[in-house]
């Protein structure tokens, strides 16, 4: 499923607010490392038979983020609850979805097992970096196939893109106003394994005349049943590409030697 925390989504923008206070500083608008990129696709696991839900559990705890993966940053395991307009929109965006777009996007129903690491934050100023990782195991291989031909499909792009400006701008940024939300996608090479995926989530707010942007990274890859995702964020600019890849290709790494 494409990762729908709605926490690290708001709560990387909340730096915004302290940016209110030194918008002297234009902001940067590096490339997206997903853009552009090349998939790279190997053979899907040999079998279809259904993982047992503690083998599932052990992996996904075996491949997500720890700690030591990426010093200088402070777990958080803050969690906001959502309103009944917040719920509302995720049903939108579900049923935008379509058939295929709604099983890409679901919580756990449906799910074998999935666990995520805990939000990952480095703050310098106004530059606030955030990372974490999550990782979901489908019944079959097929299941995570499809989810992964749904979060490639344009339809899926804009119905999110849609949903995140939507979500965004029912939140309360004192002095700052949502511009928009865009999504640019691309496949990062992930050998070995069913394919890869990557957004690069762009929102731009406009504070006391200036345009000020915000950046929601989402990588990842599935391999059989599994699928792994790295989210990483950034304020002003984005998350740190060579850190980026470091972490994508561990996570790559670990899911291939512990392989359901």
């Amino acid at each position: 499923m494409i990762p729908m925390r709605r926490t690290a989504i708001l709560l990387a923008l909340v730096p915004f607010c302290a940016l209110l206070s030194a918008c002297g500083k234009g902001a940067y608008t590096g490339n997206a490392s997903t853009a552009g990129a090349t998939a790279t696709h190997g053979a899907e696991a040999p079998h279809n038979r259904s993982p047992s839900h503690a083998r599932a559990l052990a992996f996904a705890r075996a491949v997500n983020l720890i700690a030591t993966d990426v010093p200088g940053f402070t777990p958080s395991h803050k969690q906001n609850g959502e309103s009944p307009a917040e719920r509302r929109l995720q049903q939108q965006l579900r049923s935008c979805g379509g058939a295929a777009g709604g099983r890409a996007l679901r919580h756990s129903r449906g799910t074998l097992a999935e666990a995520s690491s805990p939000n990952f934050e480095l703050h310098r100023g106004a530059l606030a970096l955030t990372v974490s990782s999550e990782v979901s195991v489908a019944h079959t291989p097929a299941e995570a196939a499809a989810t992964l031909a749904a979060i490639r499909s344009p339809r899926l792009r804009a119905c999110f893109s849609h949903y995140l400006s939507s979500l965004l701008k029912s939140q309360h940024y004192p002095g700052a106003t949502v511009i928009g939300v865009s999504i640019a996608s691309g496949a990062p090479p992930a050998p070995g394994t069913t394919g890869g995926f990557g957004w690069r989530v762009t929102a731009t707010l406009a504070v006391r005349g200036l345009h000020i942007s915000f950046y929601f990274d989402i990588l990842g890859f599935v391999d059989g049943p599994a699928q792994v995702t790295l989210d990483s964020s950034g304020t002003v600019r984005p998350f740190p590409g060579k850190a980026q890849e470091q972490l994508y290709s561990q996570l790559l790494a670990r899911a291939r030697s512990h392989r359901l």
